[in-house]
């Protein structure tokens, strides 16, 4: 049985790096979180941190105002080792939902898809040429 699509989870943490520093270092504490790694997009400033909790991966991303000012949100993130399955997923979801973008290449994934579906779950989706990095 393949280990794909994948699911970890990404908490939307305030509108600064500061903020995002100070998470991780309480859940690093808290819950003896890993630091799996610490990024930025292109042309921007925001850090993204990945950390590993038991085994389970957690983002912690910039809040934003695509999240309908919802400070602090909870995003579902779904990783792919093909394609033609995450744009699948991408087009269920976005029928009756609110697509926020469809992008790539970035620099924690081949394909990024962000969507809210019908019943206002934000899902994030990512596609990584798992044989290929």
């Amino acid at each position: 049985m393949s280990e794909y699509p994948k699911i970890s989870l990404a908490f939307n943490i305030g509108k600064n790096n500061d903020e995002r520093i100070e998470a991780f270092e309480l859940y690093r504490k808290a819950f003896n979180a890993r630091k799996t790694s610490e990024s930025t997009p292109p042309d921007g400033e925001d850090i993204h941190i990945c950390m590993e909790i038991n085994g389970l991966e957690i983002l912690l991303a910039p809040g934003s105002e695509d999240f309908e000012n919802k400070e602090n949100a909870t995003v579902c993130q779904i990783h792919f080792d093909n394609e033609k399955d995450l744009r699948k997923t991408y087009e269920i979801l976005i029928q009756e939902g609110h697509n926020f973008s469809i992008e790539g290449p970035l620099p924690w994934a081949i394909l990024f898809a962000l969507v809210t579906d019908k019943f206002g779950f934000t899902w994030a989706l990512y596609f990584n040429n798992v044989s290929g990095m």
